[in-house]
């Protein structure tokens, strides 16, 4: 795979979570029943990350949620490195 192939990919991936995410947000009226929803969202991704790559990759998704940088976030563009701002 060249290297535009990898610069690419994520922001594809990013973009196909945010449509899903949003779209699944928006089935509920509350922002109680939004925030239970998202929730629920974090712990599935948790557990598939777990079975589908194993201890190691579970660890890392927190890593991710623990050093992302909120202050510098666009929603639409998040990208799988947790390197990555999201503009």
């Amino acid at each position: 795979m060249d290297r535009l192939d990898d610069d690419i990919k994520p922001s594809i991936y990013a973009q196909t979570a945010y449509e899903m995410i949003l779209s699944g947000v928006q089935q509920f009226q509350s922002e109680y029943d939004q925030r239970r929803f998202l929730d629920s969202l974090l712990c599935q991704c948790a557990v598939f990350s777990r079975m589908f790559g194993g201890e190691e990759e579970y660890l890392g998704i927190l890593d991710k949620l623990r050093t992302f940088d909120f202050d510098a976030a666009d929603l639409n563009g998040v990208e799988e490195s947790s390197s990555s701002s999201m503009h």
